[in-house]
Parts: C-alpha cells; structure tokens; sequence
C-alpha cells in the first residue's frame, strides 16, 4: 500500500498545503488543476485581450480598404508602451512582459503563417520563374542594402552608440532595410486572393530568398561585429547548409509525406487527419532547420511545398482558419507591443525616422525595378512586386533586436528600424490592393 502519495505529487485534501509537486508539473497546468490564479491567469488575460483587439482593429482596417493584417499589427502600438503606455502606464506595466505561453503561441504564428504561405505555391512555377526570381531577388536585397549602408554612414556621430562601431552599424542598418517579410507578403496575398496568380506565387519565392539572404548576411554582419573580421570559410558554410537542407527535404520529405497522407486516409480518424500530418510535417521540418542553425521560415516554407500538393480543400480550409484566426494575430500584434515609438518626439530623430523610411521605400522600388528589366515581367507586375516585397514586419525588428542585443544600435535607432517595419506593412495591403487591380486577366512572367 501506498502511504507516501505526496511524494508522487498528489494532493490529498483541500486541507493539504499547496504546495509544487515534486515532479516537473508545468506552472499554467499545475494552476489550473488547483484553481489557482497566477500564471494561468496572466496568460489568459494577455491572450484574450491580444486576439480582441487584433481582431477588432483587424475588422476595422478590412472595412476601411485596408487588410486585416494592418490592424493586427498596429496592435502592438495601441497596447505597449507607444499609446497605451501613454494614457495608462499600470495597464501596459501588468501585460507585460509577455507571458512565456502567448510569446509561443505568436511564434507558432510565425511558422504556420510561412507554412500556409509554401502550401499556396506551385513547384512547376518556381521552375519556370527561376531567372525572374533570381533577378528580382538580387537587386531587391543589393539596392536597398547599399542605402542603409550608406546611411549609416551619414549619420551624426551623436547617434551612434560609439564612434568605433560605425562600421558594424552600418551593415546592420543595411540588412534590416534590405530584407523582405514573407509573413505580411503572405498574408497580405491571402487577404487580396492574388496568392494563386503568376505576380503572388513569384512575390512569394523572391520573398523566400531574400530572407535567406538577408539571415545569411545578419550571420556575417554580427559575426563581424562580435569578432571584428569575417571567417570566409563559414559563411560558405552556411551557404552550403542552407543548399543541402532544402535538396534533403524535398528529396526524402517527399515519399515520407505521402506515407503519412495515405496512413491518414486509410485511418478515416478525427486525430490522424491530413491536417495533423501538415503541423507534424511543418513542426518537424522546422525544427530540423533550426537546430542546424537556419532561420524558422526556411525550414517552415520548404515544410510547406512538402505537404502543399497532398492536402485537400478541407485541410486547406482548416490550416486558414487555425492560422490566420488564432496564431497569426498575435504574430503580428505581438511584434511590436515592447517598442517605444515616443522616443521619436525629438525633432532629429524623427528626421532620421523619415530618411530611413525613405532610403528603405525607394531601395526596394528601384532594386525591383532594376532586377524586373532583366526579364519579361510587365509595369503591372513590377509594381505588385516592389509593393509586395517591401513590407518588413517583424523580420526586420528581428533583426533591429539583434543589433540591439549586440550593442550597435542605440534604442534610438531601434525604434527608427522598427518604425519602418511597421511602417512599410501597414503601406503595402492598400497599394497592392491597388496594384493587383491594374494587372491584366491573365498574368503571366
């Protein structure tokens, strides 16, 4: 007989002192299974708030002409410290920081929002499109990289955090105004139902690989940062990584995925559906990817063309409605909910806001514009291109916060970076509306 249950955690009485059970219980589980407020509490709180919010400003913007994505992700300014701080300093003081559960669930957004993103895309159009991609791609990522250089030479001595570190700051401003967010790419093509023409499938793989270069170069920069030289032989390492990754994956995901489809389909189970083999697939590839050191989106956008042909229309149906309803509001919402836009208030901080947005608009504009004359792509497209790519969304305050982190950007210059991310975003869903409205009936590249 058992005479020591507490010792296997059990509570044996509503008298019995609450206590940690000795076995490693999660914090939330644990509070809910006695009713104990605490960590439950401030997770359901913060995500309750987070979704109703987004959401309503979500159906706010959708009415107004813009996307919904506008509004999930001004979000995070109504609710930190840029407007909510202001009027209710106490309020922004309990939401955050961010619940450890919320803060996961908003980078599940992240992934399923890039997996949904490869499902949507053609592989036999990738293959047909590969020199507008590479094309559009490289000066999409040079010409808007060369301006935040160039800019961050320019400016006053005073704004960086110490003279030394021009350099470093410089390349850093360089690569988080040259990269693209396939997130707000993919979810803004969603919103307009372009996401399956010939402009929304070559935004998307361009998308792709200006993230990865963008995440190849942020490697090199705070290598360069944190050492003060570049070791040559790693970055090739990279490349090669990141090469071989994406042949093994198509390679051998393939006939593992249509197992696991046709193991769903004999099963006829509410469980082991085709929508559970997508997350498994889009869970696994991802984490595989990042424990080789890749960015999340590679390996959730290659998880994506993997399971993409085999799923039906309800899975579809589905993996829309779990995503864009649940995980990629607080994505989006939660990106810039701890930034400080009022440090921006000074006169010359707000002129450097200006010419950053500036430099960050017309790279992506001209870089599209130079790469789309080396092909076929017609005005029409290439306006829904540049338009399309320039959003950067939390892809570049992840970046800002690596600079942050590192020591070579100032707060100051962090809310500039985070501005123009916010700030390119909340552009895009109305000019491409626009611009998807002049493409002809039938667009091809």
């Amino acid at each position: 007989m058992d005479t020591h249950p507490e010792q296997r955690g059990v509570v044996t009485s509503p008298a019995t002192p609450r206590h940690r059970p000795s076995f490693k219980t999660p914090a939330v589980l644990y509070d809910f299974m006695v009713g104990e407020p605490g960590p439950l509490l401030h997770f359901l709180a913060s995500l309750t708030l987070i979704l109703a919010v987004a959401h309503a400003l979500g159906a706010l913007s959708d009415r107004v002409g813009f996307a919904p994505v506008v509004g999930e992700l001004l979000t995070g300014l109504v609710l930190g410290p840029s407007i909510l701080g202001a009027i209710a300093p106490a309020a922004v003081a309990a939401l955050l920081p961010l619940d450890d559960g919320v803060a996961g669930l908003a980078s599940l957004g992240l992934v399923l929002l890039v997996v949904l993103a490869g499902t949507e895309v053609d592989p036999s159009r990738i293959r047909g499109s590969l020199g507008p991609t590479v094309a559009v791609a490289a000066g999409a990522t040079l010409v808007p990289f060369l301006g935040g250089v160039a800019l961050g030479f320019a400016l006053p001595t005073a704004y960086l955090p110490a003279p030394s570190q021009r350099l470093g700051l410089a390349l850093f401003l360089g690569t988080a105004l040259s990269i693209s967010a396939l997130p707000v790419a993919a979810r803004v093509l969603v919103d307009l139902d372009v996401i399956d023409r010939a402009v929304g499938q070559l935004t998307l793989t361009v998308a792709v690989v200006v993230d990865a270069i963008g995440w190849i170069t942020l490697t090199v920069v705070a290598e360069l940062v944190r050492s003060g030289g570049v070791d040559t032989v790693a970055v090739l390492e990279i490349v090669a990584l990141l090469a071989a990754f994406a042949l093994v994956v198509l390679a051998v995901g393939r006939p593992v995925v249509d197992r696991l489809g046709a193991l769903a389909a004999r099963a006829r189970s509410p469980v082991l559906s085709e929508f559970a083999v997508v997350l498994i697939v889009g869970f696994a590839v991802t984490a595989a990817g990042v424990g080789l050191g890749l960015v999340a989106v590679v390996g959730a956008f290659l998880a994506g063309l993997l399971v993409g042909p085999r799923s039906d229309a309800e899975t579809e149906r589905v993996l829309h409605l779990v995503t864009l309803g649940l995980f990629a509001p607080l994505f989006f919402a939660t990106a810039g909910l701890e930034v400080d836009l009022t440090v921006l208030a000074d006169p010359a901080a707000a002129a450097i806001a200006v010419a950053a947005l500036v430099v960050a608009i017309l790279g992506k504009v001209v870089g599209v514009a130079l790469g789309a004359a080396l092909t076929e792509l017609t005005r029409a497209e290439t306006a829904c291109l540049a338009i399309g790519l320039n959003a950067r969304g939390a892809m570049e305050i992840v970046v800002a916060a690596a600079g942050l982190a590192l020591g070579v950007l100032t707060p100051l210059l962090y809310a500039v970076v985070v501005l123009v991310a916010i700030a390119t975003s909340v552009m895009t869903p109305p000019l491409l509306r626009r611009a998807v409205e002049r493409l002809p009936a039938e667009s091809a590249y």
